[in-house]
């Protein structure tokens, strides 16, 4: 048998035990969303070895969208962790047997320390397990079988885990309408903060280039090569209103077709007119008026309809 289809194998494996971990999921989650909705404190995970390295990954990702989610390892927790869980927390306990018993102790340390009003939930695929036994909500994500040639290597119940944060991190997003502009919020350092959050003024270049109308064409691709924008803008040579633009494309498209190349000047190459912005604009309408024009650059106007700076793709993605 070729590898590829040894691997093959184990995509279609794992996805059979996700098909049977999603059949077996009942209202119990419904009971667990309502819980977080109450919860004032933090989510909470809590594993060991490959578990917690799974439950970093939920933890991460609900953070992303504004739940505040942190995990503990089992194995640091009874070396002062036990003190970074809070009252009105919820703590996932996250063991695949349910008999993980670093995770177990830690429960019952916790349940010590806050009684009753420390909400639990396990994750586990034993719902039989001490585990599920000693929590208040058991969540039961076991598989039929591993998906490694011993059948004990953690592979379709980490997959299983994994998705089940996926569906919870959907689910809390409808619940909490969570769209592109709070995804923004906590996400402003990339591309999506960029484009959805900072407006064109806060990322256009202010020193614009200029020629006139009768300019000779050696000068205007002069001055497209100094400001490197790949344009200048086009001026009538006595009142100054804009009357156009030249970009690089212009000339090279033009070139051919102007008689008397040496003795042309900017109007036989620029485009009437131009597509502009307001510099109010958020990054993501420039991004969508370039992509609609098929264009690379914007020319930014106040609100007076001046131009006021030069916008391009990079300067949005970049």
């Amino acid at each position: 048998m070729a590898y590829y289809e040894m691997a093959q194998k184990v995509f279609a494996a794992e996805n059979e035990s996700l098909a049977q971990v999603a059949a077996q999921l009942d209202d119990t989650f419904d009971q667990l969303i309502a819980q977080i909705q109450q919860v004032t404190g933090r989510l909470i995970f809590i594993g060991i070895g490959k578990s917690k390295l799974v439950a970093q990954k939920i933890a991460a990702s609900l953070s992303s969208i504004g739940q505040p989610s942190f995990t503990i390892d089992a194995a640091n927790a009874y070396h002062g962790d036990l003190g970074r869980v809070a009252s009105n927390d919820l703590v996932f306990f996250v063991s695949n047997s349910g008999e993980t018993q670093e995770v177990i102790k830690t429960l019952l340390a916790l349940q010590a320390i806050h009684g009753e009003d420390l909400a639990t939930v396990a994750l586990t695929g034993a719902p039989q397990s001490t585990l599920a036994k000693n929590t208040a909500l058991c969540i039961n994500i076991g598989v039929n079988q591993e998906a490694d040639v011993t059948g004990l290597a953690p592979t379709s119940s980490t997959t299983a885990t994994l998705v089940f944060g996926d569906a919870l991190l959907v689910v809390l997003e409808q619940v909490h309408q969570f769209d592109k502009e709070k995804f923004a919020q906590y996400h402003p350092g990339g591309n999506i903060g960029r484009l959805l959050l900072q407006r064109v003024k806060h990322v256009m270049h202010s020193h614009i280039p200029y020629v006139d109308e009768d300019t000779a064409i050696n000068d205007v691709i002069y001055r497209i090569s100094d400001f490197g924008l790949g344009l200048t803008l086009v001026r009538h040579p006595q009142t100054q209103a804009i009357t156009g633009i030249v970009t690089d494309g212009d000339i090279r498209k033009k070139f051919l077709s102007v008689p008397q190349v040496k003795k042309s000047c900017a109007t036989d190459y620029m485009t009437r007119g131009f597509i502009s912005i307001n510099q109010n604009e958020r990054n993501q309408l420039a991004w969508k008026k370039m992509a609609a024009y098929g264009i690379s650059n914007l020319i930014v106007e106040d609100d007076d309809q001046q131009a006021v700076g030069i916008v391009t793709i990079h300067d949005i993605l970049e």
